[in-house]
């Protein structure tokens, strides 16, 4: 275990960067509990095995993905199955035209994806999908509804469209996952997140996407870290079982619309923590195809969507 942290930011991503063409889908990410390194992120969620240090724990990799969702998946198969006509042609207006079906390009999962592929800090493996709690449209609070986020409230509604034929993917599983107010991820214990938060299941959730290939969550303005840009994680898995991992990646935001976000919101650490999508090493290739759309206002609450072509 770590000595008491420091809250001294580390950039995971960078390391990564080098190393990882970002147009890749990952599909195993094994990354343990990471060391210090000089400017970066304060709680990130975007590097890679290359990334693990001595003195932290070992990652442990998962051989099979989990399958949780399968709780949802009758519910997700009846819909794809009972789809009547009208249905079908609200899926049909869906389809995107040639110039929209650009692939979504693929991002690291990060150090922190609690998706069964690597270690928590304490010799367990972090795997939210492994409990049936976790297919839900509210990610504020931990799984058992206790210790809801702080931040301004945001629905985010992302839809998922195949990169062929412009189709909406009915029946997929869509995870997301992103850092609290202050920079902060749940199921770890690591230093770079300045404590233990292995016990805690906040800010991560599944849902299954509809006929529209449509899920939508409840959620908060994610904050920001030293290192990183504003960012959210998502996976996109070709069943409810997460048994075709089919893109991992991250979205982004404009860099002048967060800076007014997070002015209006108050929130003033992400404010202290500021780095552009050009100076991200995630994200300084550009961000064309994986910007989020906003609505709304932090007083009156945030409407985001977002487009994922796989």
């Amino acid at each position: 275990m770590p000595s008491a942290p420091s809250r001294l930011p580390v950039d995971h991503d960078r390391a990564l960067a080098a190393a990882v063409n970002r147009r890749r889908i990952l599909s195993f990410i094994g990354v343990g509990a990471v060391g210090l390194v000089a400017a970066a992120c304060g709680s990130d969620s975007s590097s890679s095995a290359s990334d693990t240090t001595a003195g932290t724990p070992a990652t442990t990799g998962s051989s099979a993905p989990t399958t949780a969702a399968t709780t949802a998946a009758g519910a997700a198969d009846t819909t794809v199955a009972d789809t009547t006509a009208a249905a079908d042609t609200a899926a049909a207006e869906t389809t995107a035209t040639a110039a929209d079906l650009t692939e979504t390009p693929g991002e690291t999962a990060g150090p922190f994806p609690a998706d069964g592929t690597n270690d928590n800090g304490d010799g367990e493996s972090a795997d939210v999908l492994a409990d049936a709690r976790s297919v839900r449209s509210d990610i504020r609070s931990d799984l058992d509804g206790s210790n809801v986020q702080d931040g301004v409230p945001m629905t985010l509604t992302v839809k998922v469209l195949d990169d062929t034929t412009g189709s909406a993917v009915a029946g997929a599983a869509l995870y997301i996952w992103h850092c609290n107010k202050t920079g902060e991820y749940s199921m770890y214990n690591s230093s770079m997140l300045g404590g233990d938060f292995s016990d805690r299941s906040f800010l991560r959730g599944v849902q299954i996407t509809d006929a529209n290939g449509e899920a939508t969550f409840t959620t908060i303005l994610p904050g920001r870290y030293q290192g990183r840009a504003f960012h959210i994680h998502f996976s996109v898995y070709g069943d409810a079982a997460y048994g075709d991992l089919r893109l991992t990646s991250q979205m982004a935001i404009d860099d002048d619309e967060i800076e007014s976000l997070y002015t209006a919101a108050g929130y003033t650490e992400s404010l202290r923590n500021e780095t552009l999508n050009s100076n991200d090493n995630i994200f300084n290739d550009g961000v064309e195809h994986q910007l989020l759309t906003i609505a709304g206002d932090p007083a009156s609450g945030l409407r985001a969507t977002f487009t994922a072509v796989v």
